[in-house]
């Protein structure tokens, strides 16, 4: 039953008011709100990395002038860069599995395949 309203990025509920009173809308939107939590969760991913880069690179850079702080920089640096990629692929296991889960229960849904099988 997941009508056309539910493959947007925003549900216009004026323009789609069955969508809106729908007894599927909180599974369906909550599916679009996964995709739009997928791609800045990637974002923040690739800055996160990015900064674990920059802090190694400073710490090569300065790996003279600071004799002490330059390997504990490279080691926080590298720990932080390799939480920052295992949180993201945590994540993004944990959204794709919800994504699922919604999608059985959406399809699952016993007025769903009724309504289904009339347009068939």
């Amino acid at each position: 039953m997941k009508k056309a309203c539910f493959s947007q990025e925003v549900v216009d509920a004026q323009k789609f008011r069955e969508c809106a009173t729908c007894h599927l809308f909180d599974e369906c939107t909550r599916t679009v709100y996964l995709k739009g939590a997928k791609k800045a969760s990637i974002v923040g991913q690739g800055l996160g990395v990015l900064l674990g880069v920059a802090g190694l690179g400073l710490a090569l850079a300065h790996w003279g002038d600071l004799p002490n702080g330059a390997p504990w920089l490279t080691f926080g640096a590298l720990v932080y860069g390799l939480s920052v990629y295992r949180a993201g692929k945590e994540y993004g296991a944990d959204n794709l599995e919800q994504a699922e889960r919604l999608d059985r229960e959406a399809q699952a849904t016993p007025e769903v395949a009724a309504v289904q099988g009339a347009h068939h």
